[in-house]
């Protein structure tokens, strides 16, 4: 082999080994930190058709019963490190993760930094999953889009199992 074609590859294989590392310190970076949830803007969420009725359908959930002031509801933990705590709810969005400013903290290894969000839509409680890793599930089912949550249905986030249920 030529000096030349030798110096070739040597540099060939020093730009791969610093496209590794580059890809070595994205993945660290992005575990540690977490990577930024997508916000829709009040414009596109007022413009936004209301796809509930198809959600809950495609998902074979019974739509929700419009939330009223005289039912106070509560987010109820079922299983995992958390159980047994409740979190009162209101029409504030509860914001579901590993982030210390999230809602309802949940720290294991299979929830992200910004997980999920639910939130009071239109009389019905929705929740989102924030494109997380492992993702939402909903009645056992992954969810990649908002979907309607009747009080009762099984919600897990990593190894922790919550639901909406009156509050008592």
């Amino acid at each position: 082999m030529s000096e030349l074609t030798l110096f070739v590859f040597r540099i060939a294989f020093l730009v791969l080994m610093w496209v590794f590392v580059f890809f070595v310190v994205y993945a660290v970076r992005s575990d540690l930190f977490g990577q930024r949830a997508k916000r829709l803007t009040t414009a596109t969420r007022l413009t936004a058709p209301d796809a509930s009725a198809f959600l809950t359908q495609a998902h074979g959930l019974v739509a929700p019963p419009a939330a009223t002031s005289s039912q106070a509801l509560a987010l109820v933990i079922t299983a995992g490190p958390k159980k047994g705590e409740r979190l009162p709810l209101g029409t504030e969005a509860v914001t579901i993760g590993r982030a210390s400013d999230s809602t309802l903290v949940i720290r294991d290894d299979y929830t992200s930094t910004r997980h999920a969000v639910l939130e009071l839509r239109r009389g019905a409680w929705q929740i989102t999953d924030l494109d997380s890793t492992n993702g939402t599930l909903v009645d056992g089912t992954r969810i990649s889009d908002p979907v309607a949550v009747v009080p009762g249905t099984p919600i897990t986030v990593g190894q922790t199992v919550f639901d909406i249920r009156e509050d008592s």
